[in-house]
């Protein structure tokens, strides 16, 4: 749907223009008038507006001035002028600032409907053209390196399978590593920040520590992740097109080559970055399927370190043959934290479900145990505080939630969670088509009792504080009728009702039902009763 804007300072010009193009045979639009360039303006602050049909000579500010407020504030806007025979010098001047179409006020209906067809038209080919694809292509590319390093974020905390890989997603992204090869991952900590550095100031020593990586591992591919702002995860791979380190290839000469930099790495940022920083590497190459396994077994040696726990260098893992009993449990948990908070805010119980056996249903140590189980409760407690359900839950929910050792056994405990998420989501669910309900009954009881009123879709969505689009899907999803059939049908019936029980004149009673003047009315009482008004209260009075 589009939104149309007539504007005119002649009254008679704005209804006439309107009652035309709701009865013309058009993509569907939303009309709204305005009596002035003035009103115009404050509905263009209002809404966004798609076209804008306007006279080009108006007292105060005239079409040209109107032509550049639209485009201040919506530069896709098309414009349709509506000219004299002698304003050809007002026209050229549209034209110049981007007017789409300008008609002639002698030549008609038919070449403004037509008018308003190709600014539909043009409105949508918009969003097909090319120019706009390369403006998006060029936009991705400026985004690259946030989406990359996002990309490869996710696949070292929910596992390479999560994250997709393929060679083609490795070059969309613009990285140089080899998917069917393996990696030598390197994990840095900044071990300490100064304390008067803030956010800022610590997003630029970051990447002054990736430019140091970068230069000294210049001889092979590498990749930089920029985990939190303590953690960069290095992922290394020999260069094929480097003779110099061919030798490379074999895992312990990579090995003996990467600690050798790391300390130079390590030297760099302690003197000129003033920054202590701890390195683990891995003792070999890893496969791509073990990245995240062997990123949660570094972490976790560096945390827990062993001298002073700074300027550390380690070695981690087997190689090929990662420690997954120590490694692979993170993964697996963050992936499904990750499934299980989705699936409770967005209402998909099953999914809740199997996340929740497969966090708390293992069967490893109880240290694990606890912590999965105190995860996915803390994941639906998060939940009812973040809806402001606590007051309406039971008394002792959130107690036996935060008491694993109520349960006699796993099983039960698994149950127990699973019936939680259930409940919640199936409470979310009723209180969304609760708000929903009293969301479309206060739009309907609006609209009985204002009939005669602004009852268009800009006015009833600032009603219920939603966009006037998702009002009207939102509307018809809910009642299975449209927005505008309804308004349509309350006006009908109401003007019945008064037709039969008051005395009022067509010219009254129309504008108490909302319409602009006796004639629009008529012509629309006819439509949907095959009778005139005053024929239907001389057939009532019978």
């Amino acid at each position: 749907m589009h939104r149309l804007l007539i504007v005119d300072d002649e009254p008679y010009t704005v209804d006439g223009l309107y009652e035309m193009l709701e009865e013309a045979d058009l993509p569907e639009l939303e009309l709204y008038r305005a009596y002035s360039a003035i009103e115009a303006i404050e509905w263009l602050n209002r809404i966004k507006i798609d076209i804008v049909l306007s006279d080009i000579r108006m007292p105060g500010m005239d079409g040209l001035r109107l032509l550049k407020e639209i485009r201040a504030r919506w530069p896709r806007c098309k414009v349709i002028f509506l000219t004299g025979i002698n304003e050809t010098s007002y026209v050229q001047q549209a034209m110049r600032d981007g007017s789409v179409d300008y008609i002639l006020k002698t030549e008609g209906d038919e070449p403004i409907e037509r008018a308003i067809g190709t600014a539909v038209a043009a409105l949508q080919e918009e969003w097909r053209n090319e120019q706009i694809m390369r403006d998006a292509q060029e936009r991705i590319r400026q985004a690259l390196p946030s989406l990359r390093n996002e990309w490869f974020r996710r696949a070292l905390l929910h596992g390479i399978e999560d994250a997709g890989l393929s060679a083609v997603r490795l070059e969309e992204l613009g990285c140089s590593l080899d998917a069917e090869a393996p990696l030598l991952p390197v994990l840095a900590r900044v071990d300490r920040w100064p304390e008067e550095m803030k956010g800022g100031g610590r997003t630029l020593l970051q990447f002054a520590i990736e430019n140091i990586m970068g230069e000294l591992f210049e001889k092979v591919r590498m990749q930089a992740v920029h985990v939190d702002e303590h953690y960069l995860m290095l992922l290394l791979q020999p260069n094929e097109n480097e003779q110099v380190v061919g030798s490379l290839k074999d895992a312990e000469a990579m090995t003996a080559f990467v600690a050798g930099t790391l300390e130079t790495a390590q030297t760099a940022c302690t003197q000129l970055l003033r920054l202590p920083l701890s390195v683990i590497s891995s003792r070999g190459f890893v496969p791509w399927s073990a990245l995240a396994d062997s990123y949660y077994l570094m972490r976790r040696r560096l945390v827990v370190g062993v001298g002073l726990g700074e300027n550390m260098q380690l070695l981690s893992g087997a190689g090929s043959e990662p420690e997954r009993g120590e490694a692979c449990w993170p993964t697996q948990l963050s992936r499904q934290r990750e499934r299980l908070e989705a699936a409770l805010e967005s209402g998909r119980e099953e999914e809740a479900i199997t996340a929740i056996a497969a966090m708390v249903g293992h069967g490893g140590e109880y240290s694990r145990y606890l912590e999965a189980y105190y995860t996915a409760a803390n994941l639906m407690i998060g939940l009812i505080n973040r809806a402001g359900w606590a007051e309406e839950m039971e008394d002792d929910l959130l107690e036996r939630l935060m008491d694993a050792k109520g349960h006699p056994a796993r099983e039960q405990a698994v149950r127990f969670l699973q019936d939680t998420a259930a409940r919640l989501i199936a409470f979310k669910r009723g209180a969304q088509e609760e708000r929903t309900d009293r969301i479309v009954e206060r739009v309907n009881r609006h609209i009985r009792e204002r009939v005669g009123g602004d009852l268009s879709l800009t006015a009833l969505a600032e009603l219920v504080y939603l966009n006037p689009a998702y009002l009207s899907v939102l509307y018809k999803q809910t009642t299975g009728q449209n927005l505008s059939d309804y308004i349509v049908g309350v006006r009908l019936e109401k003007a019945k009702e008064l037709l039969q029980h008051s005395h009022l004149k067509i010219h009254e009673l129309a504008a108490a039902v909302g319409f602009e003047n006796a004639g629009y009315f008529t012509r629309f009482f006819r439509k949907h009763t095959g009778l005139g008004p005053q024929e239907y209260r001389e057939q009532a009075g019978r």
